[in-house]
């Protein structure tokens, strides 16, 4: 008879506790590392390279202030930039916290865009875009060769 209660008593105890508590801890701290790798880690990396940025600004170059203001650098000092605006060549001295992102002088434009284009099958391709004397040169060739 005993033994019929511990039986009852120990099928009440598992259904009465529900989930393993390991389980619950794995969990949550699943969450947090998903939040660690969605969330912190890449604002951790933004704000390294920004910061390697501001220790290789040099005078001349272009930058934007968190305020929103543009200009270029005029002199750099231990912690403080002083920019030149273009409002008057007005100096504005602020502190390297305050850059919010830096335009090299040596910074490269862009390379063309390509263009898409339909072919007869219905399937698009990219063309380089070409300048408009390469063009004018192949509508010539064109008409010659008629």
């Amino acid at each position: 008879m005993f033994d019929f209660v511990k039986v009852a008593l120990s099928s009440d105890a598992a259904a009465a506790g529900g989930a393993n508590p390991l389980i619950m801890v794995a969990i949550f701290g699943g969450f947090l590392i998903l939040w660690y790798v969605i969330a912190i880690r890449p604002q951790r990396k933004k704000e390294k390279e920004l910061r390697e940025k501001i220790d290789k600004m040099r005078v001349g170059d272009q930058v934007i202030t968190i305020g929103g203001l543009v200009g270029k650098v005029a002199n750099i000092r231990d912690d403080e930039v002083t920019i030149m605006t273009s409002a008057a060549n007005t100096l504005v001295t602020y502190k390297k916290s305050a850059i919010n992102s830096i335009i090299s002088r040596d910074a490269k434009p862009e390379p063309k865009k390509e263009e898409a284009s339909e072919n007869k099958n219905g399937k698009l391709t990219l063309k380089k875009k070409e300048s408009s004397e390469n063009t004018e040169a192949a509508e010539e060739s064109e008409k010659t060769e008629e």
